[in-house]
């Protein structure tokens, strides 16, 4: 009797609301709701809690976390355009580790925030810890509909690794669903993705405990990288911090590949922990769980503005600037208005002629849905012209070479 009583204490702990000190028992999605929207309240001047659309079977909204330094200050337009780095968990729902490293990474980057403001400065953080919500509700690795929401994205929707064949639970599997993005909650991340300046994009998952590529770079169905040299470098620095390495994704269709390849963000999939669902974290607290993959988070956010090519000006003339690339990827057609310079190197110090006050830059060579998704404009100085300042002086002098030249001749005449 008494093992009994044991056992029902725990299952009770499992499916009730914990609160977000909860190291050992996962949240579940009520409890997740509430502490997500608890979290964001107590930061007001830098979080926005909003419930942007529901789930297809059971309505369950799905919720994010807008934040940015005064954020109740900024326009629409003011905050779309800082770079930003989106993160989100459990397209699988029963995969709730990744819901679990979004929240944490979230209450992180808050506290942080409001303790030293500069922190979030110049940049936008946006969090989704559940994105299937019916899934997670019911432990359940695919919607409501059986589609593997991982395998609905428009980017190479069917291309490899997806099934035909409905899922259903406890047994899901990789239905791709009737048509590229035909799932509500697939819609609703591409939308919200698109108000989004994406520098990053990490879509959480569980279960291999690695870095997964947008897309496929070996074998059958590879398709090259543009921007490999600056995902190697990030995937260099984030194995050093977490101890994870990259391989190709097992399907096609998926988020990452869509945030990549249609909005130009630097995106992989991290597989936070090889434990799928369960309730009880088996050994240990969940932060101890995370620990690695959490200094990863921090990595791409304490580097967002680093994410491609990255101009700092060194030096200005009024016919030239200076810039030295201190980005990890290469600046792409460089101009200040005179010329333009194909290709500036990261560590690179180049000086561009310029005719005008400002300076245009690629900082990705990805294209993505929409022009000049990874367009940078820098503002200038104003310099004037060393000859337009000379020229009252020349000016003066040629009238009095005139006037002598005038007296020279009257003296012989």
């Amino acid at each position: 009797m008494k093992y009994i009583l044991v056992l029902l204490t725990i299952i009770f702990l499992a499916f009730t609301a914990q609160p977000s000190e909860a190291v050992e028992i996962l949240h579940t999605y009520d409890s997740m709701k509430e502490d997500t929207q608890e979290l964001a309240s107590q930061y007001p001047n830098i979080a926005i809690y909003s419930e942007h659309a529901s789930s297809t079977g059971l309505n369950l909204e799905i919720f994010s976390v807008d934040v940015a330094l005064n954020i109740t200050e900024l326009s629409e337009d003011e905050l779309a355009a800082l770079p930003t780095m989106y993160v989100d968990g459990s397209h699988h729902g029963n995969e709730g580790m990744s819901a679990e490293a979004a929240f944490l990474f979230l209450q992180d980057i808050l506290e942080r925030s409001n303790a030293n403001p500069t922190y979030l400065e110049g940049k936008r953080l946006v969090v989704t810890p559940v994105m299937n919500a019916d899934g997670y509700f019911q432990d359940c690795r695919n919607n409501w509909d059986g589609v593997d929401l991982n395998r609905n994205y428009p980017y190479m929707w069917g291309m490899y690794g997806t099934s035909d064949t409905r899922g259903t639970c406890p047994a899901s599997g990789t239905y791709r669903g009737p048509s590229e993005g035909s799932e509500i909650e697939t819609q609703a991340n591409m939308d919200l993705m698109r108000g989004m300046n994406l520098y990053v994009y990490f879509s959480g998952h569980t279960g291999s405990n690695d870095i997964v590529l947008p897309w496929k770079i070996t074998g059958e169905f590879a398709v090259p990288i543009a921007d490999w040299e600056l995902y190697e470098h990030f995937l260099n620095e984030a194995t050093n911090v977490s101890g994870l390495t990259y391989r190709d994704p097992s399907g096609a269709g998926e988020s990452i590949a869509w945030g990549y390849g249609a909005r130009t963000a630097v995106s992989v999939i991290v597989e936070v922990d090889t434990m799928q669902w369960s309730p009880v974290l088996p050994d240990g607290s969940i932060r101890e769980a995370l620990v690695n993959e959490l200094l990863m988070y921090d990595l791409a956010w304490e580097n967002l503005k680093l994410f491609g090519g990255y101009l700092e000006i060194v030096d200005e003339t009024s016919n030239s600037v200076t810039v030295m690339n201190n980005g990890w990827g290469a600046a792409y057609n460089t101009t200040a208005g005179n010329g333009i310079i194909d290709i500036i190197q990261p560590g690179e110090t180049v000086t561009i002629n310029r005719n005008g006050n400002f300076m245009q830059y690629h900082r990705l060579l990805q294209v993505g849905e929409k022009e000049n998704l990874t367009l940078m404009n820098v503002n200038l100085t104003d310099i004037k012209s060393d000859n337009s300042e000379s020229t009252p002086s020349l000016s003066f002098v040629s009238i009095i070479f005139c006037l002598m030249a005038v007296i020279t001749f009257r003296r012989k005449k």
